[in-house]
């Protein structure tokens, strides 16, 4: 029988080699690069899937969250020893009783959540930052212009709700007074193109 793109998908190991064959690593390490995290910090990461990006951080204090068991099997196995991982949603009741966080990862998230769920999402990692902490989100895109191969994957993602640069936006000032956006790909090294924010200074910040 044969499996379904999700099936094959499901696999860490598999998951991890696609990221690669796009580029989307590449897109991954900038974002890193724009959060700008520092040994000690606490690191928020929501969609970690498995976390193959984690040794492009410094020591620090991370926590992962995913809801594919499989994949935080996969990266407590691999990581377990230097991270914490949960198969679970990141909610108000983990904000209130995990420390605040000076950097938080939304990489390749908002594209699999609609607009109400990504305020929600968006509010709650205002406050779950300190002051002057952000937030670094990666987004597979559609855009003006936009070659037939990224245009294809784009279309194909298994995220029902890939965006224009412009509707990204416009959710994430919602929520946050300064957002730093940038387009990465569409390039022979990168076949699938992705949009990153940085976001800082919450509009209505944690009580």
């Amino acid at each position: 029988m044969a499996l379904s793109p999700k099936a094959v998908l499901g696999d860490a190991n598999v998951y991890t080699l696609l990221q690669h064959l796009v580029g989307a690593h590449l897109a991954r390490k900038a974002c890193i690069e724009a959060l700008e995290p520092r040994p000690g910090d606490h690191i928020l990461d929501i969609g970690c899937g498995p976390a193959y990006y984690l040794d492009d951080l410094p020591a620090c204090d991370y926590y992962g969250f995913d809801t594919d068991t499989r994949y935080i099997a996969h990266a407590r196995r691999r990581f377990g020893h230097r991270a914490r991982f949960f198969d679970e949603l990141y909610t108000e009741e983990h904000r209130v009783t995990l420390p605040p966080f000076e950097g938080v990862l939304l990489m390749g998230l908002l594209h699999h959540l609609d607009d109400a769920q990504c305020n929600d999402l968006l509010a709650l990692m205002g406050r779950s930052l300190v002051p002057g902490g952000r937030v670094v989100s990666l987004d597979t895109v559609l855009f003006d212009g936009q070659s037939r191969v990224s245009r294809f994957l784009a279309r194909n993602d298994r995220g029902e709700f890939v965006r224009s640069p412009e509707a990204f936006r416009a959710l994430a000032r919602r929520h946050f007074a300064r957002v730093e956006s940038r387009l990465h790909g569409d390039t022979w090294r990168m076949p699938s193109a992705h949009f990153s924010m940085v976001l800082s200074e919450p509009i209505q910040a944690a009580p």
